[in-house]
């Protein structure tokens, strides 16, 4: 069985998509601007990347972490594989305090443009967030979506894709 038969791993795996597509992004992006020159805030390639990690991190990861923890993990536990959740909501406590402060950075970049130092810490926090989320995101694609297709039955996929769904 792969994830495209469960409802939920295909809105799971859409979301790994987007999340990888800006997090690519942002990175090609970081790696020409380089930690030692800020970016002018005010072109309009700039600006849609920052906003669009505001977004990613707002929708696809908030939204998705809580989904995972307060939804999918509690019923893979009860299904007997409760190691592979809380090995994942050990990443997420990780990344998302990461992920949020980049937002947030970006939030007010928008608003008054980068410092120096505002610039290298966005750079440093933005790079490990790459490395981590998207690390992240193929032990899900391997693991996660794999213990979805095994262990969920098709009306529990159902119900806990029109939750996802709902989160939207």
């Amino acid at each position: 069985m792969n994830m495209a038969q469960t409802q939920t791993g295909a809105l799971l795996h859409n979301d790994h998509v987007a999340t990888i597509q800006t997090l690519q992004t942002l990175e090609g992006f970081l790696t020409r601007q380089t930690p030692k020159r800020p970016p002018d805030v005010n072109d309009p390639p700039v600006r849609k990347m920052l906003g669009n990690l505001i977004a990613t991190v707002n929708s696809e990861v908030g939204r998705h972490f809580t989904f995972e923890e307060e939804h999918l993990f509690p019923r893979l536990a009860d299904a007997g594989e409760e190691n592979l959740g809380e090995f994942l909501k050990q990443e997420h406590a990780s990344i998302l305090p990461l992920a949020n402060a980049c937002a947030e950075a970006s939030a007010k970049a928008m608003e008054e443009g980068f410092t120096e130092a505002g610039w290298k810490q966005f750079f440093t926090d933005c790079m490990e967030l790459i490395e981590r989320e998207i690390f992240h995101i193929q032990k899900e694609e391997m693991g996660l979506l794999a213990a979805i297709s095994m262990l969920i039955d098709p009306e529990t996929d159902g119900e806990l894709a029109m939750t996802f769904q709902s989160m939207s």
